[in-house]
């Protein structure tokens, strides 16, 4: 298949990716896919090849080990600056260590929310959903989080299904730069800032180096 989704919108590219990954679960073909995204060879492929000027060959490996551990130069800049992030796509959401965090609900006292003494309280209904977040410089004298005027969440990542580079996203758009993970019905489970996050890359990049020493050897 050559580059067969690059004349699409992002929108339709990306179900068709999905659909690609779903016919590739259900036939089991081997299929030899080109691709100049990155992104799309990382999300597709099991196996990624990457060919120099000329058509050399310049490294063939999984998505995780190209990211972690590129051949040379001309692999490191085929791959990107932000391969970190990217290895993010690598790691399970629900693998993302989260703390329970500034997280109230709408009918918290003002004046119990300000002894939180947190910059950001994320707010919350009766079913623990987000609301949104509430600055504490802009608590009321009194009443409850609910006469509190909040802001927008960015977006949340959720731990069934999303990678933890859906995390760092939401984190990055935070107006808290907090990471909300919430379960499969909605509700917060905790939250993680971006340090956090590349804790987590940074051991990922650990395992996977380990896994490529050991098949390595399994090889000589």
């Amino acid at each position: 298949m050559d580059e067969p989704f690059s004349a699409v919108d992002p929108i339709v590219r990306a179900e068709l990716q999905a659909e690609f990954i779903r016919l590739q679960k259900e036939l089991h073909k081997t299929i030899v896919f080109v691709t100049h995204d990155i992104d799309e060879a990382i999300k597709l492929g099991d196996n990624i090849a990457v060919f120099r000027t000329g058509g050399k060959l310049a490294q063939f490996d999984t998505p995780e080990r190209l990211l972690a551990h590129p051949a040379d130069d001309f692999v490191a800049g085929f791959v990107g600056q932000d391969r970190g992030i990217r290895r993010l796509s690598f790691v399970k959401a629900a693998e993302v260590p989260l703390r329970h965090g500034p997280v109230l609900p709408a009918t918290t006292p003002v004046a119990q929310a300000r002894a939180a003494g947190e910059p950001w309280l994320l707010v919350v209904d009766d079913a623990r959903r987000p609301l949104g977040w509430a600055a504490s410089a802009d608590l009321p004298e009194s009443g409850t989080l609910a006469d509190t005027p909040l802001t927008p969440l960015g977006h949340t990542f959720s731990l069934a299904g999303d990678s933890a580079r859906a995390a760092l996203d939401s984190a990055l758009l935070s107006p808290a730069r907090l990471a909300v993970g919430v379960d499969a019905d909605g509700a917060v489970v905790g939250v993680a800032d971006a340090h956090e996050l590349s804790v987590v890359a940074a051991a990922e990049a650990a395992e996977t180096a380990a896994n490529g020493e050991k098949a390595d050897g399994d090889d000589r």
